[in-house]
């Protein structure tokens, strides 16, 4: 067992923060209780409802989905069961809640034993309670051990990425130079790279393959979790890894266009010139120099880097 302060349990606290971070279910408020607990070493004290040991009384507690509505689970999935996670021997609902709450994470696929809520019999991990012979829930995967009984929820898995995926199977193929799963609808404008989602979202730092959030792929090409990318845009509208530009910046532009004209520059500034680079076109060019915003000459972006100040004679 590892020590707090060791490089393994660094990275598995690093993990289980991320974890958190990317769980869109939780309040501000639950997400920074329970990192605040994971930085202190103590086990969340949501894990009453979601984890709880093998062999005490608690272990035989239901926990919901939507507890208003008998709704039994947790809030990542809809199901009827609780796994045993071989890693530590505790009782999860699923393997986020379990990495949301643990210094390390959970082998999904080494999951073999699951306890029904409803009757409590434990048993070898299915779709059917082999006591009361309730289903655990309407979809379920033997080989990624997931049960989910969401009604209007769609999931299937892929042979070739080796995972379940959220969305009707019909919606996607499986691109084989990127190896993952690709909407048809995005098919004309996908563009193949090997092992595309074997990387990190740029914004939350979680590793893509794995992620169940919805993963969007902008015109620089550069994949992210769809809700990280709506968050990056409230404040910024520059990718993230290459500073290109993510949506119709032609207001923006405009209004900068509007300030550079009411703008006075010192006298001793007026006749310097810059040569910018622009994260657009990924064109260098001349134009006149300014503190804030300079204008690329080949595309009219004022989405510029400045890499020197020149005199006008050099224009």
């Amino acid at each position: 067992m590892c020590t707090s302060g060791s490089p393994q349990a660094q990275t598995a606290l690093r993990s289980a923060i991320k974890a958190l971070m990317a769980n869109v279910t939780l309040a501000e408020t639950e997400r920074a209780r329970r990192i605040q607990a994971l930085m202190s070493g103590r086990t969340s004290s949501s894990a009453s409802t979601t984890e709880e040991c093998s062999g005490t009384p608690v272990a035989f507690s239901k926990s919901y989905h939507n507890e208003e509505q008998g709704i039994l689970g947790c809030p990542h999935y809809q199901l009827k069961a609780k796994l045993l996670a071989p890693c530590c021997n505790k009782w999860v609902t699923c393997r986020f809640c379990h990495d949301e709450s643990r210094r390390h994470t959970m082998d999904r696929f080494a999951v073999t034993r699951m306890k029904c809520m409803l009757c409590f019999e434990e048993q070898p991990v299915s779709q059917r309670c082999s006591s009361c012979h309730q289903d655990m829930g309407r979809y379920y995967c033997h080989t990624c051990r997931l049960i989910d009984d969401g009604p209007d929820k769609h999931i299937f898995h892929c042979e070739q990425c080796g995972i379940c995926l959220s969305g009707r199977r019909s919606d996607y193929y499986h691109c084989f130079v990127c190896d993952a799963c690709v909407a048809v609808d995005a098919r004309e404008r996908h563009s193949c790279k090997e092992k595309r989602l074997q990387c990190t979202c740029p914004i939350c730092d979680e590793w893509l393959s794995d992620s169940v959030m919805s993963i969007v792929q902008p015109e620089c090409q550069h994949l992210m979790h769809e809700t990280c990318l709506s968050k990056h845009m409230e404040h910024s509208y520059k990718c993230p890894v290459c500073s290109a530009s993510l949506c119709d910046t032609r207001a923006i532009f405009d209004s900068i266009e509007c300030y550079l004209r009411l703008s006075v520059m010192p006298l001793e500034y007026k006749d310097k010139m810059s040569l910018v680079f622009c994260n657009d076109c990924r064109q260098r060019s001349v134009t006149k120099f300014h503190f804030l915003y300079h204008k690329c000459q080949v595309c009219c972006s004022f989405n510029t880097a400045m890499l020197s100040t020149l005199p006008k004679t050099c224009h």
